[in-house]
């Protein structure tokens, strides 16, 4: 599921960065930022999408388990299903290094003009969400100088101009379990009289 939503908005980008051009090389790669990345080296460009954080959405977390009656008339138990934010750095290096300052900021143009994706699509998206997906919402995540220091640190590789966003909620949602389970269809009550302490 992380794949399939970082390759929709790779591919809604890709889609806006490509208007009025003409087709040649990819504009945005799901890739790791561009001195770390051989497979681009040779390329005059590379806008870059790059995972740095999977965060789990404990606010609307389901607690307990729940069951499920499949079409034939089985119980099953289901594990509550998984609610993921994803933080992604979208970074844009150009030989040109003014190159690269205009992509960044057609980029961020994108994003506050498309900050939710849902099916459908709306003005200027095209296309479905992948399966299983009702909504992608992003926002835009301002970090300070130490924690970019240290985002770059552990990408290996100096700044190059970027923008990080925050992509919510991305639910991860398992089958119910081959466990059948017998679901509770009645209660039985006792009822008892006390006198001076003693059940009677």
């Amino acid at each position: 599921m992380i794949y399939e939503v970082l390759n929709f908005l790779r591919q809604r980008l890709e889609s806006s960065l490509s208007e009025g051009k003409a087709p040649g090389e990819p504009q945005v790669a799901l890739s790791t930022p561009w001195s770390n990345n051989d497979n681009h080296k040779s390329a005059n460009f590379l806008n870059a999408i790059s995972l740095i954080n999977v965060e789990e959405e404990r606010l609307f977390k389901t607690q307990t388990p729940s069951i499920v009656q499949k079409t034939d008339g089985r119980y099953f138990q289901k594990e509550p299903d998984l609610k993921l934010n994803l933080y992604i750095l979208v970074s844009t290096y150009h030989k040109m290094y003014e190159d690269g300052l205009r992509s960044l900021s057609r980029i961020v143009r994108f994003f506050q003009a498309n900050n939710v994706f849902v099916n459908g699509g709306g003005p200027g998206v095209k296309g479905e969400l992948p399966e299983g997906v009702e909504k992608i919402i992003t926002e835009l995540w301002s970090a300070g100088f130490e924690q970019q220091n240290q985002i770059w640190a552990s990408l290996s590789t100096g700044y190059i101009p970027s923008v990080i966003y925050k992509i919510r909620m991305i639910i991860i949602d398992s089958a119910p379990a081959d466990k059948p389970v017998v679901p509770v269809t009645s209660i039985k009550t006792t009822s008892y009289i006390i006198e001076d302490n003693k059940f009677i």
